[in-house]
């Protein structure tokens, strides 16, 4: 497919749609609510397959001291609020709403495109895209899209899979229909996973952490990574708090912040996306931002490792002296 949303395979979706699983670790968001958010909240980064780097996007290659920020779920109670306030901080922001969530909240639509943040689809239920197909599979595109294109019509039009659930039979489908238009799925490389030294703002409500814990512990893993995109979820009133938290300390520190499609991946995707060439057995690598036909192996920029393009699905490899890569493609 091309990087677009609804390309053709995980590989070609992923490779299409320049897949962003992010890593196991931060595929562990689930989706724990604190009362007052249970009504709106789903959840995120459940992978439900071994993840592969280069059918996802990652902001690996981003500058030095540089993260963007991404909110998803929403949009939620206090949404608006959130896009007022980074809007005066200087920062752009993306969010990926679902569009089950937009009844009622056309003020924070309109606040986030007219504040110069980014509207981005994740799906319209929140429901894991595998289980999905046909109708109920471009639906759960479509109907969100309806949203974003009347607001957004020149897009970028980008896709974040609901809990990180991303293959190649959805990207396949997908690519079959004008939903081919978005890229992605768009994973994240901070905000993943609650432990000692990093969290997962879902999972710090879930498990009772305090609104500044959870923002520290943010700003230590950003400090660990440096540069990246940020998952967070605008549908939690602790999320927005602990944002207003955690902005001026990054401030301090020297960070900088970029909307999603100033990241080079992304922007890699997007214009790949614009080339329109995949054909059946291609891979869309999200380290070249383009497909690759079968039988090519690409050293990923996420993690420096050979995959091999093989029947619209990555497959790691151990070196690209491997028999079966036809073409190669280091760093």
């Amino acid at each position: 497919m091309q990087v677009s949303v609804v390309m053709r395979s995980p590989r070609s979706l992923a490779a299409a749609l320049p897949v962003a699983l992010f890593t196991l670790a931060a595929a562990l968001a689930g989706c724990a609510a604190s009362a007052e958010d249970a009504e709106l909240d789903d959840g995120d980064g459940v992978s439900e397959d071994a993840i592969v780097t280069e059918r996802q996007l990652f902001g690996t290659d981003m500058p030095a001291k540089t993260i963007s920020l991404t909110f998803d779920d929403g949009p939620g109670p206090r949404t608006k609020e959130l896009a007022d306030y980074l809007a005066a901080e200087g920062i752009k922001a993306t969010f990926f709403i679902n569009g089950k969530n937009v009844p009622g909240r056309q003020s924070a639509i309109d606040a986030i495109i007219g504040r110069g943040h980014l509207l981005a689809n994740h799906t319209q239920n929140h429901v894991s895209m595998p289980s999905l197909s046909g109708n109920s599979l471009y639906n759960a595109v479509e109907d969100t899209d309806v949203t974003i294109r009347q607001v957004q019509p020149q897009g970028p039009f980008l896709l974040r899979a609901p809990y990180g659930a991303w293959n190649g039979r959805v990207a396949r489908e997908l690519n079959g229909t004008d939903m081919k238009k978005y890229v992605g799925s768009v994973f994240w490389d901070i905000g993943g996973e609650l432990n000692a030294h990093a969290a997962a703002d879902w999972d710090c409500w879930g498990k009772g952490v305090s609104v500044q814990r959870c923002g520290d512990l943010y700003v230590e893993e950003v400090g660990r990574r440096d540069h990246g995109i940020v998952l967070m979820h605008d549908v939690h009133s602790r999320t927005v708090d602990m944002v207003k938290n955690i902005v001026p300390t990054l401030k301090r520190q020297g960070y900088k912040f970029a909307r999603l499609d100033d990241v080079p991946s992304i922007k890699r995707a997007v214009a790949g996306a614009a080339a329109g060439d995949a054909s059946d057995g291609d891979c869309q690598s999200s380290t070249l931002g383009r497909s690759v036909p079968e039988g090519s192996c690409v050293q990923a920029r996420s993690d420096r490792k050979w995959y091999l393009c093989n029947d619209d699905e990555w497959a790691g490899v151990a070196s690209p002296e491997d028999a079966r890569c036809r073409s190669k493609f280091p760093l």
